[in-house]
């Protein structure tokens, strides 16, 4: 009994070293990045397509150990296939020591150009034009602290560049609802325009979003002329009066209808952007 006893000590305790040892690594994972190399960078970023001629990304590194340069890695995730392109080094940040006696801010752009430079999903490299970029896609930048002694500490924190459109967000929609046998009702409800591609959204219809009604709403970049297509559940068709995107005010002017068994249902509304 006693020798079983002592094997089953000598298995806890070999046990107890292995976990110690296990939990070791990762409390030198957390030393490093406590005596030094730690940066704290911007954590997410929309890319409004064909509205960001420069991404600006704020980097914070504490005061600590001297750092002689942070270089930026770049990756490209494309959600809407499930895969990713090859990480490549994007940009390196000169710190030059400077964190040794305060706290830094190393604030720097990036362009289009840089995301997608030397990247390549399944070897084709990303569009020159990004307004073929799927919306959901993302890049995802990663930091590694060069440190004075020669060390390299990875970093856990990580920025999101999200693609998005410029009309992506809240909106106040104020407007009329006009049924063919029951007349007009108002309208006055917050949306949300949902980016699908660079130009266009979907958006609840009228103020029947709650019974499921939506519309897409498609804008000409070059006219800003708003279309109207892939109604559910019924097709959706353009007023006669002209539909229109401001970009001064960041307001939609919209005049739609779709066919009842009664008539048509007209909606007209003024979509205000919320702050």
């Amino acid at each position: 009994m006693k020798s079983k006893i002592k094997v089953f000590l000598l298995l806890i305790t070999a046990l107890g070293f292995m976990f110690n040892a296990c939990n070791e690594s990762k409390d030198l994972l957390t030393a490093d990045a406590k005596t030094g190399g730690l940066v704290i960078p911007t954590g997410s970023i929309p890319y409004k397509l064909g509205a960001t001629p420069v991404v600006s990304i704020d980097l914070t590194i504490p005061m600590g150990p001297g750092i002689t340069s942070i270089e930026v890695y770049n990756k490209y995730i494309d959600a809407v296939a499930g895969k990713e392109s090859n990480q490549v080094l994007m940009k390196t940040v000169d710190v030059a020591l400077a964190n040794s006696t305060e706290k830094l801010a190393k604030p720097y752009t990036v362009t289009y150009t840089d995301l997608i430079k030397d990247l390549k999903v399944n070897g084709q490299a990303l569009p020159a034009n990004e307004a073929l970029l799927p919306i959901g896609n993302s890049w995802s930048l990663s930091y590694v602290s060069v440190m004075s002694d020669g060390r390299k500490v990875v970093n856990n924190a990580t920025t999101t560049v999200a693609v998005a459109n410029k009309y992506a967000g809240f909106y106040q929609s104020i407007g009329v609802f006009t049924h063919p046998v029951n007349g007009p009702r108002p309208i006055n409800e917050k949306k949300f325009l949902t980016p699908l591609t660079a130009y266009s959204c979907r958006i609840p219809a009228g103020d029947l979003g709650s019974s499921g009604y939506t519309v897409v709403l498609t804008v000409d970049p070059v006219t800003n002329t708003v279309t109207f297509s892939s109604g559910v559940p019924s097709d959706m068709f353009a007023s006669a009066t002209r539909s229109y995107y401001d970009p001064a005010s960041g307001k939609f002017y919209i005049h739609y209808f779709y066919v009842g068994a009664t008539g048509n249902r007209v909606m007209d509304e003024v979509l205000t952007p919320l702050p």
